[in-house]
């Protein structure tokens, strides 16, 4: 992936949900696996939408600003999600939008605009940032609104999928525990806050060592990218379950949701390709 400063991309895949009033911080607090109240030293947050079963809705990169708390998502979980948690606001004091006006974009680190402060930027991943911006800001900032350019998603997931960052979509949404998509490795559940939806679970399950499934790094030879939830055998038996795929140059890289008593082993995907163990940029253990 470059890391020179270059303008930036559209990622239309993605979208920001805006929960504003004075009760957003305890609202979300109530609601996602991170302690929401530390945004306000600036960071960019990634938090966990969880189900009382404890299984994740979506994944969220939270960034506040003012009296609201904006949440990076993909595009097709936003207004979803926005439904499920306007059902949970009884008395609080917010309004939970899709900020349809934002046109979300890929810069690098080093890019730098002409009128900073403007924008709401994520800093995404090291050398990945994210920035949303209306049109106008966009223009403020030195030149016209960001283009799309073809391949820009499959690029992207690349990029997720090379530093171990899992994602979840329509497809994988209510599917896993955070535990399984290496969300306590990424620091992006707390287990000193309080009650939150899920909690009970997600607490368990690190607590009483019953972390069976990780997040592993796959790479294909080339051809179709394996659907999501497609399996990935051993001897036979599936043992792990795709979460995202993306084709590069030489093959096709995926992430996959492993049983840990494999994740050390070449597998098989559904079509007979070998699926070859990748390197992670963190550490997970062999057990748990």
């Amino acid at each position: 992936m470059e890391t020179s400063a270059r303008e930036p991309r559209l990622l239309p895949m993605l979208a920001v949900l805006r929960v504003a009033g004075p009760d957003a911080a305890s609202f979300l607090q109530g609601q996602l696996t991170n302690d929401v109240r530390l945004l306000e030293d600036g960071r960019t947050q990634l938090a966990a939408c969880n189900t009382p079963q404890g299984r994740v809705i979506a994944l969220l990169r939270l960034r506040q600003r003012d009296d609201a708390i904006h949440a990076l998502l993909p595009a097709e979980l936003a207004e979803p999600l926005a439904m499920r948690l306007r059902k949970f606001v009884l008395r609080a004091r917010v309004h939970l939008q899709v900020a349809t006006e934002l046109q979300v974009a890929w810069v690098t680190d080093d890019w730098r605009s002409a009128a900073a402060g403007t924008e709401l930027a994520f800093a995404y991943a090291p050398g990945r940032r994210v920035i949303a911006a209306t049109a106008d800001a966009w223009h403020s900032m030195g030149g016209a609104p960001p283009e799309a350019h073809p391949g820009i998603e499959r690029e992207w997931l690349a990029a997720d999928i090379e530093a171990g960052l899992p994602q979840v979509l329509s497809a994988t949404s209510e599917n896993f525990v955070p535990q399984m998509l290496n969300l306590d490795l990424l620091d992006a559940i707390s287990f000193r806050k309080g009650c939150y939806t899920g909690q009970e679970i997600v607490a368990r399950t690190q607590h009483l060592g019953r972390i069976k499934r990780r997040t592993f790094r796959y790479r294909l030879a080339a051809g179709p990218e394996p659907a999501p939830l497609a399996g990935l055998f051993r001897d036979g038996t599936k043992v792990a379950e795709v979460l995202l795929s993306a084709t590069v140059a030489d093959g096709v890289e995926l992430l996959a949701v492993t049983n840990l008593e494999a994740r050390h082993e070449a597998l098989r995907t559904e079509d007979g390709r070998r699926a070859e163990p990748r390197a992670m940029p963190y550490e997970i253990g062999d057990s748990d």
